[in-house]
């Protein structure tokens, strides 16, 4: 068996879509080995950070009133077979249609697994400027084809909508079909296998929308080429 991260962790400093009501991610120390008034050398820290800033998972309730939050999704959705469409060959602004899902990966697909959508853009844009405004993204087409092909889950190193539409789509399409969205993971250029075994667990916290996510794909053995 062969473990591959494919998660993009928190750090201080990290970039943050440029928007006044987003927050960066701080690590705040609220204790050090020097300041612990025991003596027993302990560290505590305090994380300020929005759970949209790294690897993480949008529920239904991000866009859907009344939607499932992160504490209402069954552990099932975030571990079991995906299938990893290769879609390299998408540049900047280059949208991601049915047709292109269909292409990568119609002939392995199987209902109920998840899809990975691989472009390598974090892997090769992430930290520029103009991240946010010059990625690969999804169009409602994209969307239509995971409704209809029975999605469980849609993970991607791409963004989910066309920079500046601001009517959200994609996210309103996915969310409300009840098919969570696995957002900025990376390192899929790292897998072997088209077909792997994703564990993508979010953090529980009632009532939110969001959650970070430590997401890893399993290849070989068991976890290899079968659904």
């Amino acid at each position: 068996m062969r473990i591959v991260d494919l998660s993009l962790g928190f750090t201080q400093g990290m970039p943050a879509y440029g928007a006044s009501w987003y927050p960066s991610f701080e690590l705040r120390p609220i204790m050090t080995p020097e300041t612990d008034p025991k003596g027993h050398g302990r560290r505590f820290s305090q994380f300020v950070m929005n759970p949209h800033n790294a690897t993480h998972l949008d529920a239904p309730s991000h866009f859907i009133r009344d939607g499932k939050g992160i504490c209402d999704l069954e552990p099932e959705c975030f571990i079991g077979p995906a299938v990893v469409a290769d879609l390299t060959e998408k540049g900047r602004l280059e949208p991601i249609t049915g047709d292109d899902l269909e292409a990568a990966v119609g002939s392995d697909w199987v209902p109920g697994q998840r899809l990975l959508i691989r472009t390598d853009y974090l892997d090769r844009h992430w930290g520029e400027p103009d991240f946010w405004e010059r990625p690969p993204y999804l169009v409602e087409s994209a969307a239509d084809w995971c409704v209809d092909r029975g999605v469980r889950l849609v993970g991607l190193d791409c963004l989910t909508e066309e920079p500046g539409d601001r009517h959200f789509p994609v996210h309103r399409k996915l969310l409300g079909a009840g098919i969570p969205i696995l957002e900025y993971i990376r390192n899929l250029g790292a897998l072997t296998q088209r077909r792997v075994w994703l564990i993508a667990l979010p953090v529980l916290v009632t009532g939110a929308e969001a959650s970070p996510v430590r997401a890893v794909a399993l290849e070989g053995g068991e976890f290899g080429d079968s659904t």
